[in-house]
């Protein structure tokens, strides 16, 4: 199930991002190392209560400070929040992405900015409501 949230919150991400690359967490795709990049991440998935879940899903979105200057990952980090304000445009897309799940709302729990062995990286901590079918 969580690989199918990674999915989802990928397909919402990339929309939202034209042109930087998006994987999930789980995936064994090869990526580029020196790349800007985010990673959707779905740590874990509690069921609530019938087909009701809450799921926590993290977005690392990564820039390595050497190739790509701090502007460009401002400029994307602000793409990444904005592809997360509009909840019914990212049901829409998480929907239609993975086909077992729906998206029934989420908010931001956390946002963090650092750096990482000369990348720049921000983070966002969501929680999301998930159903099955």
């Amino acid at each position: 199930m969580n690989a199918e949230i990674e999915k989802g919150f990928a397909a919402v991400i990339q929309a939202g991002m034209p042109g930087v690359h998006v994987r999930e967490a789980t995936s064994s795709k090869a990526h580029p190392s020196d790349a800007q990049m985010a990673i959707v991440e779905c740590p874990e998935s509690e069921h609530v209560v019938g087909p009701l879940y809450r799921a926590t899903v993290k977005v690392h979105l990564g820039t390595p400070a050497f190739d790509m200057g701090e502007s460009r990952h401002r400029e994307v980090a602000g793409m990444l929040a904005l592809s997360l304000i509009d909840p019914a445009g990212a049901k829409t897309v998480f929907d239609a992405a993975v086909g077992s799940l729906s998206l029934n709302g989420f908010h931001v729990r956390s946002q963090a900015e650092d750096i990482v062995e000369n990348t720049w990286r921000s983070t966002i901590e969501l929680i999301a409501g998930i159903q099955l079918g």
